[in-house]
């Protein structure tokens, strides 16, 4: 009989160590271009977001979903008028185009987009003036989801601990 409560004990023991590994998180990538990048009539600016700077871990982390932030300002300049603009994302040929450069714009979602995050935690941008010229002030990249890699114990785990150690205890008590 002792032997069996030993096995149970070390069993409820046992299961108590697993963890849950997963904890909702919001990755940002922000870039801040000092000085701004100005964009010539015609011009192009390719960069890159890298979550992995972030704490994001590919193919281990999961993203839910994202979104890219992008300041764009006109320079001000004589004869300016409206400005177009070409951001070119990840499976998007020209992702958002053709808008007055007027401060914050934002990129849309794709698959190909996600897919280049969820496996490699880069997301590359390509903005192009097709009418004008302007400034990128800054890019933010964010993306929520789960991280696989934290150890959290859940209520249930720490249960399971707890019954274990108070098996070990009982033995421990009749065997004195």
């Amino acid at each position: 009989m002792k032997l069996v409560k030993n096995i149970f004990a070390a069993t409820l023991l046992t299961a108590a160590i697993g963890t849950a590994n997963a904890v909702p998180t919001t990755w940002t990538d922000h870039i801040d271009f000092v000085p701004d990048i100005p964009i010539a009539d015609g011009g192009t600016h390719a960069y890159q977001h890298d979550l992995t700077r972030q704490g994001f871990t590919p193919f281990w982390d999961y993203i839910d979903d994202y979104q890219l932030t992008v300041n764009l300002y006109d320079d001000g300049g004589r004869g300016d008028s409206v400005e177009w603009v070409f951001i070119d994302v990840p499976g998007i040929l020209g992702d958002v185009v053709e808008f007055n450069v007027s401060g914050i714009e934002f990129g849309g979602w794709s698959l190909a987009g996600y897919l280049q995050l969820a496996l490699t935690g880069l997301y590359d941008v390509t903005i192009t003036s097709l009418d004008g010229d302007f400034y990128i002030g800054d890019s933010t990249l964010t993306a929520w989801g789960e991280d696989l890699t934290a150890n959290v114990p859940e209520p249930a785990t720490l249960g399971l601990l707890g019954l274990g150690l108070l098996g070990f205890a009982a033995t421990r008590k009749k065997k004195a």
